[in-house]
């Protein structure tokens, strides 16, 4: 099982990904920049020639761009939820083993608090349950009692009425919070907070809102609109979704020799 720093290391390489995805797209822009500069440049092209060739490019070079995005993001999706997986992995590692006797005589109380609130009023259940919860400091106990919980509980819910129901839910959740945080081992903690970290992540966008604008001006709306989803934009052009070649098309090729005409 991975440890929380290994952990924390790969989702920084998936953070530095995301950061440098202004880096990405300032290159490809730059790329992009240089193809037109060589159309414009080029006096062997009609007006209408050039105009037609500088709109394939952008085309072109949209798709280009929606390739290296989905690139991108599935290395960034990647690193995170492999991240997930092995914070999760140490979020629901089982406590460890305690002495047997110990079991015992915690099994035994544990039963006596579960009849001693069931056959008490809302009120003096909540005193048993605080007292008892207050004595529960061993983390495999604790989980014991967090897997339990539900049940222990119930009795004092049927009980309680009217205007105080909300306020002891609340109450009780509170000491299920509390509970499930003893059940868990130190790293256990941080493993929770570096999955919450990643599922935000996950559910953001890997171009910020300042690459999108670029992006925009550059390319046009259609562009920014799949900037952030580049899969989507391959299932509504599917025909474009074919590898890269470092030659010229024979469309490109053709294209070019019409635009001299």
């Amino acid at each position: 099982m991975k440890n929380i720093n290994d952990i924390r290391k790969v989702v920084d390489e998936a953070v530095s990904l995301k950061q440098g995805s202004t880096k990405l797209f300032r290159e490809f822009n730059d790329s992009y920049r240089s193809k037109r500069s060589a159309i414009q440049l080029n006096n062997d092209y009609t007006v209408a020639g050039k105009a037609k060739l500088l709109d394939s490019a952008k085309q072109r070079e949209t798709t280009r761009l929606m390739k290296l995005a989905r690139e991108q993001r599935e290395q960034f999706n990647s690193k995170l939820l492999q991240a997930k997986k092995d914070a999760d992995a140490i979020i629901h590692a089982h406590a460890p083993k305690v002495d047997p006797v110990a079991q015992e005589r915690f099994t035994k109380r544990f039963n006596e608090v579960k009849t001693q609130i069931a056959l008490s009023n809302a009120r003096k259940g909540q005193e048993l349950l605080k007292d008892f919860l207050a004595d529960v400091n061993e983390q495999a106990f604790a989980e014991q009692v967090k897997d339990g919980f539900s049940e222990l509980i119930q009795p004092i819910l049927n009980d309680v009425k009217g205007p105080d129901a909300e306020r002891v839910r609340h109450s009780l959740f509170d000491s299920f919070e509390d509970i499930r945080v003893k059940s868990q081992s130190p790293e256990a903690g941080e493993a929770q907070a570096v999955a919450e970290y990643v599922d935000a992540l996950i559910k953001g966008k890997f171009f910020e809102g300042v690459v999108e604008d670029k992006v925009e001006e550059v390319l046009g709306s259609n562009a920014k609109q799949f900037i952030n989803d580049p899969d989507a934009y391959f299932e509504i052009y599917p025909k474009l979704d074919k590898p890269e070649s470092t030659l010229k098309t024979v469309e490109e090729i053709v294209e070019e020799e019409q635009a001299k005409i």
